[in-house]
């Protein structure tokens, strides 16, 4: 079963409704290979996902085609394999919420957070140290693909240009996310620069040596020419 999940984790949207509706038809050990490009949302939703993931009997890949932030970087633990595009990102960070009410209220939403928070940092500590782990959560963390699987929260990069996220409850993160995706599209890419230097490099060495060889044809009975020191190593600091 082939899957894309995008957007806001919240139940009403259309690609994790057809996800769910797709797990109820699917074989107990058929494969999923499931796509997710999210900013987050409901971290219980995500915790859900996750564990219908993860309790799956048919092989889990799941590959972070933009960000898999938040809620949906929870939704990537429950695979067997998690792949990351190797510019996408992956953000972890502690629950947060809004409320409204007295001190009272106010001390027991904070408690009710850190409970919570139990449970973000027990979504991620298969994969990683818990010490390591919940640093991460405290200080809100981006991780690159190469970050990621340096940590342990992936398990292969692959080399393509990630997808914009789309997201109206974290607009402005979505923006910031964007903006930098345009940015690397529109760089000039390294290895194509540094294979047309290589090109003019070697030509020029190669009409180095044959003005070498050249030489030395004309001047049999000279000593050989001295070979233009500068010139190669100017080449060679190119290179």
């Amino acid at each position: 079963m082939k899957h894309k999940i995008k957007g806001d984790i919240i139940g009403w949207n259309s690609s994790i409704y057809d996800f769910n509706y797709k797990m109820r038809s699917i074989k107990e050990d058929e494969d999923i290979e499931l796509e997710i490009n999210s900013y987050g949302g409901d971290v219980f939703l995500g915790i859900d996902l996750c564990n219908t993931l993860r309790s799956h009997k048919g092989e889990v890949t799941v590959t972070i085609t933009g960000i898999a932030a938040s809620a949906a970087s929870i939704i990537c633990m429950g695979a067997d394999k998690i792949k990351a595009y190797s510019n996408a990102q992956m953000m972890i960070h502690n629950a947060w919420t809004v409320v409204a009410g007295n001190a009272k209220e106010l001390r027991k939403v904070a408690d009710d957070l850190d409970s919570i928070g139990e449970s973000v940092l027990a979504s991620y500590t298969h994969r990683a140290e818990a010490d390591d782990v919940k640093k991460m959560l405290e200080e809100e963390t981006y991780l690159s693909a190469s970050k990621a699987l340096e940590k342990g929260l992936i398990d292969e990069i692959i080399d393509i240009q990630p997808e914009s996220v789309e997201s109206k409850i974290f607009e402005n993160k979505a923006k910031e996310f964007n903006n930098k995706v345009v940015a690397v599209h529109n760089q000039e890419p390294v290895v194509a620069v540094a294979t047309k230097e290589m090109e003019e490099t070697i030509s020029m060495l190669k009409n180095e040596i044959e003005q070498l060889k050249n030489q030395s044809l004309k001047e049999p009975d000279q000593e050989p020419a001295e070979p233009k020191k500068q010139n190669l190593s100017t080449l060679f600091l190119n290179l």
